[in-house]
């Protein structure tokens, strides 16, 4: 028997019922971490050691959140931290100090550090958004990205 004629024996119903909870489980790009919201919905955080970020360009990417120093000093506006999956087809997002934007490994957008779109997808106008940007608190040798 073939698929299509298996497919309609069965009804179409019974497909959904049968193939929606592998569809919701299928095909994730979390990077591993354990970057879970609170019970309730509210914002979680995400923090790595300042000694990771001590150099201007420095950078480095936990629980989803891309972080990298813009600054010299440890005050929250010499660091950015924004998502770090490219929203276009999820490619890895690094920042690029010597140009002064973050761009996808994977079809080359590229990000203002506000998150505003500079070039889409291989170097088009279209087929992303603005990325997520984070709020950022210090606290001694932490920083943390505030996930809302």
């Amino acid at each position: 028997m073939k698929r299509g004629e298996f497919i309609n024996s069965m009804g179409k119903g019974v497909l959904l019922v049968c193939s929606g909870p592998c569809l919701m489980t299928s095909c994730s790009s979390d990077d591993g971490g354990t970057d879970t919201p609170p019970p309730g919905g509210g914002p979680s955080t995400v923090s790595v050691n300042l000694s990771i970020l001590s150099n201007v360009g420095d950078q480095t990417s936990k629980n989803g959140v891309l972080f990298f120093r813009i600054g010299a000093g440890n005050s929250a506006s010499n660091f950015i931290a924004t998502e770090a999956l490219c929203p276009h087809q999820g490619g890895t997002l690094i920042w690029k100090q010597d140009n002064g934007f973050i761009e996808c490994n994977l079809h080359f957008s590229r990000y203002e550090t506000d998150g505003d779109v500079i070039q889409g997808p291989q170097g088009a106008s279209g087929n992303t958004r603005d990325l997520k940007i984070y709020p950022v608190t210090i606290s001694g040798d932490t920083i943390t990205a505030t996930k809302s």
